[in-house]
């Protein structure tokens, strides 16, 4: 093929999405891998799996298994550090010098402020009839937790990310974890629950296949999953959702106050302009637990109010792969003709 080829790669702690997209902007094939947080499984095995997933996707496409792609976007979870960030580069390249002709790699929060417009956010709110500011922020609400900040003047802002033991607040393992020690908290007496725990008890004995609290352990411990025990959270969405149990409903809501405070935390690092644009703050929400906006909303919309006058948070239509094949092209100066307005919509309108 004569073409510019590009591919863009979503890593996330439980899945990683994969999009080829050629010089003219036609993807040309998406796929879904693993986990490629190399935090979690380890730079070896995080490399391996992105070779794999990328010769997997060029087979699906049709593509000669010869051909080196022209550039690769990788914006994943647990790639914060730029020096780390470029050290990957390098590696990667240097072990797969016939897959790329060159690599770039940001953090999983970069992606999709990318898929949503290549000038943070402006063409995608321009279909609101209006011109807004350049810039945004993003808010991350998956397996882990994570937010960050883009201003008119390129300065950034961050809060969160810093995994399951220092942070990932409002994020699938952070309520499926708060559910199981309110569980174990109330039943040995120790911080009484003012909901009854009987329904989470039963879905958290059923989710790990055990008989009791002593068995839940096992998967804490010597086998713990993080994308195994954060799959309790949709089954506490849907008991709050359908069985309007009070337990499972404060846990979403008490989720949504948090992510309320992880704007608000960077409020003083927010560009006056953003905050005065006709439609407030822009906010791109991205992650599972977002599925579940019923239940965060309120808790949300208390954890903002006295402190934001609006803001408009928008959901992702698309993969933020798109954003990181963008990246990936426009780290060999090459701009990707993607039609960006058509990758968003607006999922909550808030006005105080």
């Amino acid at each position: 093929m004569g073409e510019k080829i590009f591919c863009g790669i979503e890593g996330g702690a439980s899945v990683s999405k994969l999009i080829l997209v050629s010089g003219k902007g036609d993807v040309l094939c998406t796929l879904e891998g693993p986990s490629s947080n190399y935090l979690l499984v380890g730079i070896e095995e995080c490399q391996k799996r992105l070779a794999d997933m990328i010769e997997q996707a060029k087979e699906k496409a049709g593509i000669n298994g010869d051909t080196i792609l022209d550039g690769l976007g990788l914006c994943m979870s647990g790639c914060e550090e730029e020096e780390a960030n470029r050290e990957f580069e390098r590696n990667f390249m240097r072990k797969h010098p016939n897959m790329i002709k060159n690599c770039f790699v940001a953090s999983d929060t970069v992606g999709p402020l990318y898929t949503a417009s290549p000038k943070g956010l402006a063409r995608t709110l321009f279909k609101l009839l209006f011109k807004p500011p350049k810039g945004g922020l993003v808010l991350i609400a998956g397996t882990g937790s994570n937010s960050l900040l883009i201003n008119p003047d390129g300065t950034t802002g961050r809060c969160g990310g810093w995994g399951h033991l220092l942070g990932d607040e409002a994020s699938a393992m952070w309520i499926s974890l708060k559910a199981v020690k309110t569980v174990f908290d109330d039943e040995d007496n120790l911080v009484k629950c003012p909901y009854d725990v009987s329904k989470v008890k039963e879905l958290m004995l059923q989710h790990f296949k055990v008989v009791d609290k002593f068995g839940i352990l096992e998967h804490s411990y010597a086998n713990f999953n993080k994308t195994s025990f954060a799959g309790l959270c949709a089954k506490l969405a849907e008991a709050a959702t359908k069985d309007k149990d009070p337990l499972c409903c404060d846990l979403f809501y008490e989720a949504g106050k948090v992510l309320g405070r992880m704007v608000v935390a960077l409020k003083p690092k927010v560009h006056k302009e953003l905050l005065e644009s006709e439609t407030g703050l822009p906010i791109v929400c991205v992650g599972s637990v977002f599925k579940s906006w019923h239940l965060l909303q309120q808790g949300f919309v208390d954890g903002i109010k006295n402190h934001y006058e609006k803001c408009t948070l928008m959901t992702l239509t698309c993969s933020a792969a798109i954003g990181a094949a963008y990246l990936g092209a426009k780290a060999t100066n090459f701009d990707l003709p993607i039609d960006h307005t058509k990758n968003t919509s607006i999922l909550f309108s808030y006005k105080s």
